[in-house]
């Protein structure tokens, strides 16, 4: 035999099996922190049949309809609808392991609004992301919806209703939850590695699930006079496996009473705004100034009908991260949290902290699917600087107090431009072309702001 022929196969072979190795190794290595993967996406898996959704729509809701931006008020809580609830199931394309680490992801909206197809609130982002990592991940729809009352230009909204579509929210998540360990089979999912990403009232919702044990912790208001009964908490969806995640990462979220987390250990992360008032930092009552807010999101032609609504909103108390991060902080009980000091709601609305919370949540998620224990600890606060940006009477203009020939862009709550340019210091610019609503306004450098425009 040719010695060196067959030192060449000997060198290509070893040579392979050595790279074979290394990608092997690496990819162990980087699984849940690197991309790796093409991801797959299955729609509207059921998880849980013949769940009541409220279903006889207000005529406000119906006009929220016809601009493009759907709020779910109804009359009463009688009539109700059985539907099934849905989720899409994200999973990572030519992955072999049967054993990986799961997230669900809860959009926010208030309880009013919102859907597991969230482009804005980052649903869908983080469902690709972390599947592409190597995590299985769902974007699950909750039902939505409250309760508006009264009659003619007089509505308001009960904190009791409030309440009660968050214990709907609950036992849909809960339910996911059980969906996801009871396939954990079908979809390759390790039942001790199920993880929630919750966003404002999604934040709500999974706190309530990682914390909570059954309806008897929930208020007793809710069950108020002739409301139908909600019925216990894990009453939907697949039944025999445990409703708790392992773990969760909470953005600005909440919880209507601190003294549930009682023991748990639990991994958390927990990132907010302090200056927070849709839902509060501390304590207080969430969608501070909603009435408002759902006046201005208007289209102009409605605004003077708007306008002549006496729109009372009422909501329960609730306690935001500082409050949970103290308890458990007294617990010595092991989590993370980001603090963003002088932000308001949804931190990654604005430039300055929008990559920084997707590597937190990132990070500390391949922390806990890494690791067989917690292994994440530690409190992160960061100090903003004054903003440079001051709007002028009425939002209907702005300045800014620094740099030079700097980009801004103003953008509606659905992520479209509306008008952009260019401005340096002490110049105005002129808002008043846009119409009656929210929006969000970027200034190269500075931390972005939410502005309400009303005329």
């Amino acid at each position: 035999m040719n010695t060196h022929i067959f030192g060449q196969k000997v060198f290509w072979t070893v040579l392979a099996t050595v790279t074979l190795s290394a990608i092997t190794t690496n990819a162990a290595e980087t699984r849940y922190k690197d991309r790796l993967f093409e991801v797959s996406k299955e729609v509207d898996v059921t998880y849980a049949e013949k769940v009541p959704k409220l279903s006889s729509l207000h005529d406000i809701a119906k006009l929220t309809f016809s601009f493009g931006d759907s709020i779910f008020f109804y009359t009463s809580e009688s009539e109700v609808t059985l539907s099934s609830m849905k989720m899409d199931i994200y999973t990572p394309k030519g992955d072999t392991e049967k054993k990986r680490a799961a997230v669900i992801v809860a959009h926010g909206g208030a309880m009013i609004k919102g859907s597991k197809n969230d482009f804005s609130q980052l649903s869908i982002t983080y469902c690709d992301s972390l599947a592409a990592r190597g995590f299985v991940t769902a974007s699950m729809g909750y039902r939505t919806g409250v309760s508006l009352r009264g009659e003619g230009n007089s509505l308001s909204i009960d904190s009791a209703d409030f309440g009660r579509s968050v214990y709907r929210g609950v036992q849909d998540i809960n339910a996911a939850v059980r969906y996801m360990r009871k396939n954990a089979d079908k979809y390759g999912i390790d039942t001790n590695r199920i993880y929630l990403i919750g966003n404002s009232s999604g934040a709500i919702l999974s706190i309530e699930n990682i914390y909570t044990n059954n309806e008897s912790e929930f208020p007793s208001y809710i069950n108020y006079g002739d409301a139908p009964d909600l019925g216990p908490l894990n009453l939907y969806g697949e039944q025999g496996v445990g409703f708790h995640a392992n773990g969760g990462v909470f953005l600005w979220g909440a919880t209507h009473d601190p003294s549930i987390i009682g023991s748990s250990e639990v991994p958390v992360l927990l990132i907010h705004g302090t200056e927070d008032k849709t839902v509060p930092f501390k304590v207080g009552h969430p969608l501070d100034g909603a009435a408002r807010m759902l006046k201005r999101m208007a289209p102009e032609e409605y605004a003077p009908l708007v306008e002549a609504i006496d729109f009372v909103v009422e909501t329960p108390t609730l306690y935001g991260s500082y409050v949970i991060d103290s308890i458990l902080k007294a617990k010595n009980i092991e989590h993370e949290t980001f603090f963003a000091n002088t932000s308001t709601h949804e931190v990654y609305d604005e430039l300055e902290y929008e990559k920084t919370v997707q590597t937190k949540v990132f990070d500390f998620l391949f922390k806990l699917a890494s690791s067989n224990s917690t292994t994440s600890i530690g409190k992160h606060t960061i100090a903003s600087r004054a903003s440079g940006i001051q709007m002028q009477k009425g939002n209907l203009s702005f300045i800014v107090t620094r740099g030079n020939n700097l980009k801004y862009t103003v953008m509606d709550l659905r992520g479209r431009p509306a008008m952009s340019g260019r401005v340096s210091a002490n110049e105005s610019v002129n808002l008043s072309s846009l119409s009656n609503g929210v929006y969000v306004l970027h200034v190269q450098g500075e931390r972005a702001i939410r502005i309400g425009i009303s005329k």
